[in-house]
């Protein structure tokens, strides 16, 4: 009794420290705007693992909050509410960004901060080759889920006239990269390589492109607006060629995008570990389904995100980003999604990305 007695003094005193008796998570995320929907299944994650935890008396007896924070997947809006989460020193942990440049772009500013970031999301390469120590993932990297997507082209629908298509931004136009050059290597040279705007609805003239050069595939590192638009005019002008995209669309607002269920399950996708098929997701996706709550894509990601804060504080009884780091470098953590380790960069260990397609029910299969 003696010894719970003095570590819950010890969490108590970590959190006092930021003016607090209350462990307060920021998740920063978009969620106003065109990606709005990427925050919104998040969340619905996230509130339910705090939920879930604080139900059992939380940490010691500290409670957890997660408090939403708006970046609207911009860079430049995400670092100044970066500079505000740090300014503000009532944060104890941050989960996020969700987009992978806001992630890239904030990573500095938390790493000053000495606060521990999860992203539960972000796959561009770049966040972890910066040696900041306090950053982790939750999912794999672009250069494991570009080298699905070529090898699926090349290998399983044995195109030889790719199209590919970005939308200019970071995560898009680095993964169109990858693929491209992983293309090159499996002997396959893409026919057409072009950027669009994020918020572009017309892409008739495209797929005049894609007739005339007699595409077989087309290959689009984009956002779920994008590509849905991309998937629908496919439909209407009859162009019956293979559309591949990345995680972007993994979420249940693809649908009613493309506004029927048969366009969507024709566009295939890129997809980290699916967590229908993880044995320890069952019951909460279950749980979450019976509260009206999105399970889609990875909402469980960041559950987990959630628990791997909530383990790293309980086995610590700290909040101080680097000790937390430290120990998340040196142990397996049990989550949702199974058990789940890093790499000395902050890459999860042992992530796969597999082909998946978005079914009527909302479930990638």
């Amino acid at each position: 009794m003696r010894k719970i007695i003095y570590l819950t003094l010890l969490l108590l005193t970590a959190c006092s420290c930021y003016g607090e008796h209350v462990i307060k998570i920021a998740f920063a995320g978009p969620f106003t705007g065109a990606y709005s929907a990427y925050g919104t299944q998040l969340l619905s994650g996230a509130t339910q693992a705090v939920n879930d935890i604080n139900a059992k008396g939380g940490l010691k007896g500290i409670k957890l909050e997660i408090i939403p924070i708006d970046d609207q997947c911009d860079p430049d809006l995400a670092v100044k509410q970066a500079a505000s989460i740090v300014e503000n020193k009532n944060y104890h942990a941050i989960i996020g960004h969700v987009c992978s440049a806001a992630t890239l772009a904030t990573g500095s500013i938390y790493a000053k901060a000495n606060i521990l970031v999860i992203t539960p999301t972000s796959t561009n390469s770049k966040i972890t080759e910066r040696n900041i120590s306090t950053i982790f993932r939750m999912t794999g990297t672009d250069q494991q889920q570009s080298g699905t997507a070529a090898n699926f082209i090349a290998n399983t629908l044995k195109s030889k006239r790719i199209a590919i298509l970005h939308d200019h931004e970071l995560y898009s136009k680095d993964l169109a990269d990858m693929v491209s050059e992983q293309l090159l290597q499996l002997g396959t040279t893409p026919v057409l390589y072009q950027g669009v705007t994020r918020g572009t609805c017309n892409f008739t003239p495209i797929i005049k492109k894609l007739k005339a050069l007699n595409a077989d595939a087309v290959y689009f590192a984009g956002l779920y607006p994008e590509v849905s638009a991309l998937a629908k005019t496919l439909n209407v002008l009859e162009l019956q060629i293979p559309l591949i995209t990345a995680d972007g669309i993994a979420l249940n607002k693809f649908i009613n995008n493309v506004g029927s269920s048969k366009i969507a399950g024709s566009v295939l996708m890129t997809f980290a570990d699916n967590p229908r098929n993880i044995v320890s997701s069952q019951a909460l996706i279950n749980k979450m389904h019976g509260n009206h709550l999105e399970t889609t894509g990875y909402a469980l990601y960041a559950y987990a995100a959630v628990e791997v804060i909530a383990q790293a504080i309980d086995s610590t009884n700290t909040t101080d980003g680097r000790t937390l780091a430290n120990w998340l470098h040196q142990h397996e953590v049990n989550t949702v999604l199974g058990k789940k380790s890093w790499a000395t960069n902050g890459d999860i260990i042992n992530s796969q990305f597999k082909i998946y397609t978005l079914t009527a029910e909302n479930h990638l299969e």
